[in-house]
C-alpha cells in the first residue's frame, strides 16, 4: 500500500490571505519588470496579424489566471509548490517567447530563453498531473475509514492471485476476520468509538503486512487477508497470531476486543466465490462456537 495514499484525502481548502497577496504580488512584479524592461530597451512593433496577438496576450492571461487559482485554493493531492513554480515559469516563458513578435530588434536570446522556460514549465505541469492521478487512483482503492484496501481492490487483487494460483500451483490463503460482538460496542459507547475499534484494529491488522500480500477492510465490522504459498498450518499459524494481537487491544473506555477468524486455504483451480465462501463460513463457524477463535475451513 502507498504511504502517501495511506495518508492523504482528496480535500480543497483556500489558501492563507496573506501568502496569496504575496505570491501575486511576486508574480505581476516580475511580468510588470520584464515587460518594462522590453519596452524601454526596445522599440514596440505590434504585428499586423490580429490574430497573432490576440493568441499571444490569451495565452499569457490564461496562464496568469490558472496561477491566480493555484494560489488561491489548496488541494491536498496536488504538489502544489510545484504547480504554482510551473505556471509561473510556463507564464514567463510565454512572456518571453513573445518578445521577438512585439519587439523584433530584442536579441534572439529573449526567444531561446523563453522557449527553455515554456519547455521547463510544461514538465513541471506534467510531473504535476502525474503524481495528482497517481494519488487519486490509490485513493479509490482505499477504505476512506480505516485506509486499508476497499472491496473493489481486494476482490480484483484476489482474483489476480487465484489466476497466478492456478498457473503456478502455490495456494491462495483468504482469512476472514470478523470483530464480534460489534453491534453492542456501537450501542454502549456510540459510532464515534466504533470507528476508534475500526482504525485501530485496521493499524493492527496491517502490522502483518509483511507476512501478507493483500489486507482489506470488505464490509462494516468485516475484514479480509490474503497470503500465498502457505499450507493449513502455516495459515492458521497466521491467523492465530493476528487473533492474539486483536485481543490485546485496549482502550480507555474499557471495551474488550476480540474477533473470530475463518481460514480457507485454495483447493487447485477454485473459484474466487467459492474460497471467499468458505473462509467466511468458517469465521461465522468460529462465532457459533465461542467467538474470539480460529477455524480453518474444511
Amino acid at each position: 500500500m502507498s504511504t502517501d495514499a495511506s495518508n492523504a484525502s482528496l480535500q480543497v481548502k483556500f489558501a492563507r490571505t496573506d501568502r496569496v497577496l504575496w505570491l501575486l504580488v511576486l508574480n505581476i512584479a516580475t511580468s510588470a519588470f520584464l515587460i518594462h524592461h522590453l519596452v524601454t530597451q526596445y522599440p514596440l512593433n505590434l504585428p499586423t496579424n490580429g490574430l497573432t496577438v490576440l493568441f499571444e496576450t490569451a495565452s499569457f492571461v490564461s496562464v496568469f489566471l490558472m496561477f491566480v487559482g493555484a494560489t488561491l485554493v489548496k488541494v491536498t493531492l496536488a504538489a502544489r509548490s510545484t504547480l504554482l513554480m510551473a505556471l509561473f515559469t510556463l507564464q514567463l516563458g510565454n512572456l518571453l517567447d513573445a518578445a521577438n513578435l512585439f519587439f523584433p530588434s530584442a536579441s534572439d536570446l529573449y526567444w531561446a530563453i523563453g522557449d527553455a522556460l515554456t519547455f521547463s514549465g510544461e514538465i513541471l505541469l506534467a510531473f504535476v498531473v502525474f503524481q495528482f492521478v497517481r494519488l487519486t487512483n490509490e485513493l479509490a482503492n482505499l477504505d476512506p475509514l480505516t485506509r486499508l484496501y476497499n472491496r473493489s481492490y481486494h476482490m480484483r487483487r484476489l482474483s489476480e492471485f487465484l489466476k497466478q494460483s492456478a498457473a503456478s500451483g502455490d495456494p491462495v490463503t483468504v482469512i476472514a476476520i470478523d470483530l464480534d460482538h460489534f453491534k453492542h460496542i456501537n450501542d454502549v459507547y456510540g459510532h464515534g468509538f466504533g470507528d476508534q475499534v475500526l482504525i485501530q484494529l485496521a493499524d493492527t491488522i496491517a502490522e502483518f503486512h509483511s507476512e501478507t500480500d493483500l489486507i482489506s477492510r470488505t464490509g462494516g465490522e468485516e475484514f479480509e487477508i490474503v497470503a500465498r504459498r502457505l499450507d493449513e498450518p502455516a495459515a492458521v499459524r497466521l491467523a492465530e497470531a493476528i487473533r492474539t494481537k486483536i485481543s490485546t487491544l485496549n482502550f480507555e473506555q474499557g471495551a474488550k476486543v476480540s474477533a473470530s477468524l475463518g481460514v480457507a486455504v485454495s483447493h487447485a483451480n477454485e473459484a474466487l466465490s467459492s474460497l471467499r465462501q468458505r473462509a467466511d463460513a468458517a469465521a461465522y463457524q468460529a462465532k457459533q462456537t465461542g467467538r474470539n477463535r480460529v477455524q480453518l475451513a474444511p
